[in-house]
């Protein structure tokens, strides 16, 4: 029997052996040496994180922006943001940018993971993880009066300094916080014109008393303070196109004689009676105040100009508007001139008649 083809096919077989050993490769079936290195790729400098959110975000319903040391790759995680929130992430250039659906909640707080996985073209990975903890500042005192006048909680009306789109009706959440974030510029004018006055960027007691009407409708604490809460809410009923159900209403009361008391409703005059208020070394103190508390009866102590203490039990229907000075039902022989101890006194049976109008954070102005 011939055998040299087998002894040609051996020696062939080694000698492929003897050079896949040496290159380190497979050759058919058979394995190179167990010491052989596999080739690898040149070195890939580290993605840098380059560009992130500031730690204080001015304008909740603007994107957010992560930017890396080059265009981010396919594959690359997207940045989580925590409390989730509604909205989408996209890539423009180097940066990977989220775009919230509505807004960042105003006075809230989140977290934003960079994560360690994260690589840019042509790069390797983020070399760690990196959080950022963002708090999201609370609308301006400008933004809260426009939005408490929007929605006749302030009698008063925007006059921006430049034409501009003032909404009216329903839209979308995203549109409320806009306007919150970016209030227009302008004045707000009385409406109608008596109507106590704003003095706009401050938290006046026009505008607190407002914020806490507002409150009390919505089933907060009127803490007359513009918190996360309140915001919310505020953003809630702009985008919903809600109203306050009530005419705005105010009490002026005239210390010209005769003192008078009157309760405003929007436009109309409810009530209009005689009243009294304080002697001289106990005068009513002039200017705009909300009523903070309110008794359908109560009990009243103080010292009288003379220096006599004195105790009133059973004094009804109680406005509690500047410390210890009413608007308060009292029996007098009389009414339009000062008599009281810095209250406002009005006959009992007017004084039920204005009590259910009221509420806290209604306005007392002293003119």
């Amino acid at each position: 029997m011939n055998t040299r083809p087998v002894a040609i096919v051996a020696v062939v077989v080694a000698i492929a052996v003897v050079v896949a050993a040496t290159r380190g490769h497979k050759v058919g079936g058979l394995l190179a040496s167990a010491g052989a290195t596999p080739t690898q790729p040149a070195h890939l400098p580290a993605t840098r994180l380059v560009g992130i959110p500031s730690t204080t975000v001015a304008d909740g319903a603007a994107p957010l922006r992560v930017t890396l040391s080059a265009p981010p790759a396919q594959g690359s995680p997207h940045p989580t943001l925590l409390p989730a929130v509604v909205g989408s992430w996209s890539t423009e250039g180097d940066s990977e940018v989220f775009t919230p659906a509505a807004t960042l909640q105003p006075c809230d707080t989140y977290s934003l993971t960079v994560w360690k996985h994260t690589f840019a073209k042509e790069h390797s990975s983020l070399e760690e993880r990196h959080v950022i903890t963002m708090h999201v500042a609370c609308p301006s005192i400008t933004a809260l009066q426009e939005a408490l006048a929007r929605q006749g909680y302030i009698g008063a009306v925007l006059r921006p300094r430049y034409a501009a789109h003032i909404p009216l009706g329903r839209e979308t959440l995203n549109q409320a916080a806009e306007h919150a974030f970016r209030p227009y510029h302008g004045v707000l004018a009385p409406a109608p014109a008596d109507a106590p006055a704003v003095e706009i960027g401050r938290l006046d007691a026009t505008t607190k008393g407002a914020l806490e009407v507002f409150q009390a409708d919505h089933n907060l604490e009127a803490t007359g303070q513009p918190d996360a809460r309140t915001w919310q809410l505020l953003l809630d009923v702009e985008a919903l196109g809600h109203r306050n159900p009530h005419p705005y209403t105010w009490v002026s009361v005239t210390e010209s004689l005769p003192e008078t008391l009157e309760v405003h409703e929007g436009g109309h005059v409810a009530i209009t009676t005689p009243v009294n208020t304080g002697v001289a070394g106990a005068e009513t103190e002039q200017g705009i105040f909300p009523i903070y508390a309110r008794y359908v009866s109560t009990t009243m102590t103080g010292t009288d100009p003379d220096g006599v203490h004195y105790v009133a039990p059973d004094v009804p229907w109680v406005n509690y508007f500047n410390g210890g000075d009413a608007v308060h039902g009292y029996p007098r022989a009389s009414y339009g001139f000062p008599q009281s101890n810095g209250c406002v006194e009005l006959p009992i049976e007017t004084a039920a008649a204005v009590y259910p109008k009221l509420q806290i954070g209604d306005i007392v102005w002293v003119t």
